[in-house]
């Protein structure tokens, strides 16, 4: 475990895309596994995402692929 404060943003960069490398089914949710390229040409390799039953419910979907994409800033 790191020891270091959270630094604190205003802003940050956007997600330009993201590929679902594996999506598992948990107690409370999905656990997904994810590649995401940046606006700022920057990449998050193999990144983990926690989904919640109540987060799709609060998406109004049950599919958790559209769940991912609201958690990632994607709405239509």
């Amino acid at each position: 475990m790191s020891e270091l404060e959270p630094i604190k943003y205003e802003t940050g960069t956007a997600i330009r895309d993201y590929d679902i490398i594996q999506i598992t089914q948990t107690e409370n949710g999905y656990e997904v596994l994810l590649d995401v390229n940046l606006d700022s040409g920057y990449s998050l390799a193999r990144t983990k995402l926690d989904i919640t039953h109540e987060d799709l419910q609060g998406y109004e979907t049950n599919e958790i692929e559209e769940g991912i994409k609201y958690a990632l800033g994607f709405f239509s």
